[in-house]
C-alpha cells in the first residue's frame, strides 16, 4: 500500500463520501466523528459528497445529525443536484423520474414535472422504492425515442448486509431491455459535481482532498481533478482490488479514523 506522505496543513477543503466512508447503514464508521473534529481544528472545510440519489439533502442532513454529527444541507452535495441544474439550464420542465419519493420531491421543488405524458427525458436514480410499473413506463418512453439521464454510475450500494444493486445495475437492465444507453451520467466521477464549490472557495486541485471507498467513482473523480485521494477500506473496495491499479491512491487506510493516527505519528 502507498506510504503515508500526506499533510492537511496545505489543504483547504476535504470532500467526504458518505456510504461506506462516514457511515455504513445506520452506524458511524470508527473514528468518523473524531476525524471531522480534527478537520475543524485544522481549519479545513469539509463537504459530504454522495452519488446516492435515494434521499434528499434534508434526509441526509437529518440522518447525519441523528448519528451525532451536526451538519446543514448546504454541506451536502448530491448527484441529483447535477441533473436538476442540467434540466433548469435548458429550461426542461417535463420528465419521467424513476426514483424515490424523496428524490422526486427535489425535482418537484425545482419546478420540474416528474410524471409527464410527453417527457423530454427519463431520469433514473437510485430507486429503493422501485416498482415494475416504473420500469415498464420508463422502458416504453425509451423505446419511443426519449433520452435517458442517470444520476450516477455506481453498480452497487454498500450496506451492512452486503452490496446491493444501484443505478449502474439498473442501467444494464434498461440497455438489455431497450438497447438504449444514457445520454449523460451525472455524479461522481464527473468533475461537474464539484465545479460550483471549487469556484465558490477559489481553491486549486492541490488544496483539496477526496476521501471515499470506491475506485471507479471516488478515486476516478480525484484523478480527473488531479487532487489527492484517500481510499478507505470500510466500504466497497477490497485490498486485492489495488493490485489491478496502474496508479495507486495517495493513501489507503482501514477507515477515516486511521488517518488521525497517521497524522499523529507523522
Amino acid at each position: 500500500m502507498p506510504e503515508f506522505n500526506l499533510s492537511f496543513k496545505t489543504k483547504k477543503i476535504v470532500f467526504l463520501d458518505l456510504d461506506g466512508t462516514v457511515y455504513l447503514g445506520n452506524k458511524l464508521l470508527p473514528g468518523a466523528k473524531k476525524f471531522l473534529n480534527f478537520l475543524q481544528n485544522q481549519g479545513v472545510f469539509y463537504y459530504f459528497l454522495s452519488n446516492n440519489s435515494s434521499r434528499s439533502k434534508k434526509d441526509y442532513a437529518d440522518k447525519i445529525s441523528r448519528l451525532g454529527i451536526e451538519t446543514t444541507e448546504d454541506r451536502i452535495i448530491l448527484s441529483t443536484d447535477g441533473v436538476i441544474n442540467f434540466l433548469l439550464s435548458r429550461e426542461v420542465r417535463d420528465t419521467y423520474v424513476i426514483g424515490t419519493r424523496s428524490m422526486q420531491d427535489m425535482f418537484i421543488k425545482a419546478g420540474i414535472s416528474i410524471d409527464s405524458l410527453n417527457p423530454k427525458y427519463v431520469i433514473l436514480g437510485y430507486d429503493t422504492e422501485l416498482t415494475y410499473k416504473k420500469l415498464k413506463t420508463g422502458a416504453l418512453h425509451l423505446l419511443n425515442g426519449i433520452e435517458l439521464l442517470a444520476t450516477h454510475p455506481d453498480f452497487v450500494c454498500p450496506t451492512p448486509e452486503g452490496p446491493i444493486p444501484d443505478v449502474g445495475a439498473m442501467l444494464a437492465l434498461f440497455e438489455k431491455a431497450t438497447g438504449k444507453k444514457p445520454r449523460r451520467i451525472f455524479g461522481k466521477p464527473n468533475p461537474e459535481i464539484l465545479s460550483h464549490i471549487l469556484k465558490k472557495h477559489k481553491v486549486s486541485s492541490a488544496e483539496i482532498i477526496m476521501i471515499g471507498d470506491r475506485i471507479y467513482t471516488d478515486m476516478e473523480l480525484a484523478n480527473r481533478l488531479s487532487c489527492d485521494f484517500i481510499l478507505v477500506l470500510s466500504g466497497e473496495t477490497q485490498p486485492c482490488d489495488l493490485e489491478k491499479l496502474d496508479k495507486l491512491p495517495t493513501l489507503v487506510v482501514e477507515n477515516i479514523g486511521a488517518i488521525i493516527k497517521l497524522q499523529e505519528n507523522q
